[in-house]
This record gives structure tokens, C-alpha cells and sequence, in this order.
């Protein structure tokens, strides 16, 4: 996740966490839920969601969502998509940038609900599957993982660079993780994750290299994905950003 840089240090995160999905964690949708934020054709931001972006993109044969949040979300994105008329079965495919808790943690309830295939980059799937640590934080990360409830889930597909899904060219950009992988199609619309950060006021902002396991590859990759022809990037944390 993005910490910007006056904050405490990385594990400030951590504390954000905390506080935030213990508040999610009864899993109730609160009534009332704002007008879908379309942010083009077919493209939209789930709304309410703490830590971590979420998408939801209308494919050819349905939905796919690009990651999935905190514990305890995963009745507010159903909720968001019968919201824009559909229904939960409706959901084809949960892509996950990289294997974070912020980003993964409702997988498990999600793929429970609807039946969707869960895909993530080969590299990233054993933390999702529960076979091996997560990669960053050591001890305090595992017990992180612990306290939120994590729900380990087995990968349907084990995406790698060049590969496509959804209508989208799957693009490995590792450093945040081992794993972080890109999503872009070839309208010019690219999912980030945590490779590539966008501030508040939807200007570019690179990946903190505090929050990498690997800083040099960190900032390699973010020059790659800022090489992609891009008209809209859709990032991890931060607003969208438009060229």
C-alpha cells in the first residue's frame, strides 16, 4: 500500500490495517450506496472501499474484478454489482495484482459467492494459497495476516507475462512483489496495482520503495508501465489518473 512521505514509516500501513478492516469485518452493506462511479465504457470503481482500490469491468461474457480488497468486502462488491444490474454469478474472473492483504483479502468469500476463477501471477500464488509467508514484513506481516482473518485460497489460473484475460495483455512488473503483474488493453486503459501509485489529485506518483521487496525492480517496472500508450491508468491506491 502507498504511504505518503510524512508518514511513519512502513508500518504505518500496517496500523491502517488494523483500524480499518476491523471496522469492515461484520460484512453488513450499509444502505444507501452512492451512484456507481463509471470511470469509462464498461469500467468502474467500487465505492466504499477501505486501504485498496477495487475495479469492476463488464467483459463480453460478464465481469471481472481486479482485486478484491480487504476482509469483510465482499458483500458490499456484490452489493455494487447488482447495484449496476447484475448478478453475482455474473462474475467470470477476480485478477489480483499482487498478493497483499489490502488486495486479496476478500477472495476467499468472493470465490465462495459467485464461483469466479481467482487469477494471479505464478509468483504471487503461493502466499495466496497459504504454501509460503508473506513476502514483506516478516513475523509482524504473518501475524497481520492472522489478526484480519486472512482466507487462503488455491488460484484457478497462474498468470505470467504475456498472457491474456478478459481482454486484457497480462504484463509482469515485479519489485512491490514477486508477483505484481499489470493489466492493460489496448484502448489505452491500464490497471496498476501497487507497481505504479497515483496521489489524490490523479497525478502519477512512483511505488514507495519502503513498501518493496525489491527496490530496484520497484522503479524499473514503474518506467515500464509509464512507457505503456495509456489514456487512462487506474491504480492501486490514489485516483484515477487521465492522459
Amino acid at each position: 500500500m502507498a504511504v505518503e512521505k510524512d508518514t511513519a514509516g512502513p508500518f504505518y500501513g500496517m496500523l491502517c490495517f488494523l483500524g480499518r478492516s476491523f471496522t469492515a469485518k461484520s460484512g453488513l452493506v450499509p444502505g444507501g450506496m452512492m451512484r456507481p462511479m463509471r470511470l469509462t465504457d464498461g469500467i468502474y470503481k467500487v465505492d466504499g472501499m477501505r486501504v485498496a482500490n477495487v475495479y469492476l469491468v463488464v467483459i463480453e461474457d460478464g465481469l471481472l474484478l481486479v482485486d478484491s480488497g480487504m476482509p469483510g468486502n465482499a458483500k458490499r462488491i456484490l452489493a455494487f454489482t447488482q447495484n449496476l444490474g447484475h448478478q453475482p454469478r455474473d462474475l467470470r474472473f477476480i485478477v489480483l495484482t499482487h498478493c497483499d492483504i489490502d488486495h486479496v483479502g476478500g477472495v476467499a468469500k468472493l470465490k465462495e459467492l459467485t464461483g469466479a476463477q481467482v487469477a494471479i501471477h505464478e509468483l504471487d500464488a503461493p502466499v495466496l494459497s497459504g504454501d509460503q509467508k508473506p513476502q514483506k514484513g516478516g513475523l509482524a506481516m504473518v501475524v497481520l495476516y492472522r489478526l484480519l482473518w486472512f482466507r487462503p485460497v488455491v488460484p484457478d489460473l497462474l498468470l505470467t507475462d504475456g498472457d491474456t484475460i478478459g481482454g486484457f495483455h497480462v504484463m509482469h512488473a515485479p519489485g512491490h512483489t514477486a508477483g505484481s503483474l499489470v493489466l492493460y488493453r489496448d484502448d489505452g486503459v491500464v490497471f496498476s496495482g501497487d507497481a505504479l501509485l497515483s496521489n489524490k489529485d490523479g497525478q502519477v506518483r512512483p511505488p514507495d520503495p519502503r513498501l518493496a521487496l525489491d527496490r530496484a525492480e520497484a522503479l524499473a517496472s514503474a518506467e515500464r508501465i509509464k512507457a505503456l500508450p495509456t489514456r487512462l491508468l487506474l491504480t492501486g491506491h490514489g485516483a484515477p489518473v487521465h492522459s
